[in-house]
C-alpha cells in the first residue's frame, strides 16, 4: 500500500507493519520519480509495476532494504558508495556481517538462503551531500554511519519530512550487529538526524511519525546508554564475549533459531565493547573484558 505522507512523497508500506524482514521504502513521484529501498513486499511490488520510476536508491545494504531490487531490472539503481561492494560482491555482504570471523559460516548461508540473496546491478553510486532536484521535491543524501558504515538517511527541507531508513525509532532501540557497525556513529548520526529539525520522520520499520519527535530520538538514543550501563555492570568481574552474549543485554530473549540470535547478540556486544575500550571504561585482559567504572549514567 502506498500511503502519503505529502502531495509527492508516499511511504510504501511493508507486510507486519514493517518489522524485520520486511522493511518500509519511500516513493517520491514527481517531474522525477525515485523509489529508495525494495523490502516492501508482494502487495507494494504490484502497485509500483504501474508507476514508471526513474531512480531506484538503497539507503543501505542490508537484505531487508534490496531485496527486491531484482524485480526493477530496468531502473538504474544507484547506492551509498560506502555500502555498494555489499550489495554487488557476496563475499563482500559475508565479510561485512562477520560471519567467517565470528565462526558463523553455516549461520550466514541460513541467513542468506532465507532471503534468496542475490547480487544487485549497481549502476551508480552517491555520497554525503548528493542532491536531487526532483521537480517541487528537493532531496539530499545525509550519510549516518553506524549501523553500517554506508548507512544513509534522505532530507527534503522544503517539506521538513526525513526518511531515517534504519535509524529507525523503534523500541528496540539501535541495531549494530555487523563489523561495519560503529556506536559511537550511531551516536553521532542520530544527534545529526535531531538537530535537522524534521516535522516528519519516516522510517524503515516503525511507518510515519509526525508528533513528540524530539522525545521519540532521546528515547532511541538512551536505549544505548540503557545497555552501556548493564554492560558495566555485568562487567564489574571479568567475562568472555560469549558470556556476556549469553546475558542477551542487547536483545533481551533469543528466540528460535537460538544460535542466530546469539550470533547477533555477540556481534551487537563486541561492536559495543570497542566504545568501552576507547573511552578507557573496560579494558580487555587475557581475552576477558572488565569495566573500569562500576557506573556512568545512574540509570
Amino acid at each position: 500500500m502506498l500511503i502519503p505522507v505529502t502531495d509527492h512523497i508516499k511511504l510504501v508500506e511493508a507486510p507486519q507493519k514493517g518489522r524485520f524482514p520486511w522493511a518500509h521504502g519511500l516513493l517520491v513521484e514527481d517531474a522525477t520519480t525515485v523509489l529508495i529501498d525494495t523490502g516492501f513486499g508482494q502487495e507494494s511490488l504490484n502497485q509500483l509495476k504501474k508507476i514508471k520510476i526513474d531512480y531506484l536508491l538503497n539507503s543501505h545494504f542490508h537484505e531487508d532494504h534490496v531485496l527486491l531490487n531484482r524485480a526493477f531490472p530496468d531502473v538504474p539503481l544507484l547506492a551509498p558508495a560506502e555500502d555498494a561492494d555489499g550489495l554487488r560482491c557476496r563475499q563482500t555482504y559475508i565479510d561485512w556481517y562477520g560471519f567467517e570471523v565470528f565462526n558463523a559460516a553455516e549461520i550466514g548461508r541460513r541467513f542468506m538462503a532465507a532471503f534468496d540473496w542475490m547480487e544487485s546491478k549497481v549502476s551508480g553510486e552517491f555520497s554525503e551531500g548528493q542532491v536531487w532536484e526532483l521537480g517541487e521535491c528537493r532531496m539530499e543524501a545525509v550519510h549516518t554511519p553506524g549501523h553500517t558504515n554506508g548507512h544513509y538517511a534522505f532530507w527534503f527541507p522544503r517539506e521538513k519530512v526525513l526518511f531515517t531508513a534504519d535509524i529507525d525509532l523503534t523500541g528496540f532501540g539501535p541495531w549494530y550487529g555487523n563489523l561495519t557497525s560503529d556506536v559511537d556513529e550511531f551516536i553521532a548520526s542520530i544527534k545529526r538526524l535531531q538537530s535537522l529539525g524534521a516535522e516528519i520522520a519516516v522510517t524503515s520499520h516503525k511507518g510515519i511519525i509526525d508528533s513528540n519527535l524530539n522525545q521519540q530520538w532521546e528515547r532511541y538514543l538512551n536505549r544505548i546508554y540503557e545497555r552501556e550501563e548493564k554492560l558495566l555492570k555485568y562487567l564489574s568481574s571479568p567475562h568472555t564475549l560469549d558470556e556476556i552474549a549469553a546475558q542477551k543485554i542487547m536483545y533481551g530473549r533469543h528466540p528460535e533459531p537460538e544460535d542466530e540470535y546469539f550470533f547477533f547478540e555477540r556481534c551487537k556486544v563486541f561492536n559495543h565493547l570497542q566504545r568501552l575500550l576507547r573511552l578507557g571504561w573496560a579494558e580487555e585482559r587475557e581475552g576477558k573484558y572488565i569495566s573500569t567504572r562500576s557506573s556512568v549514567y545512574g540509570f
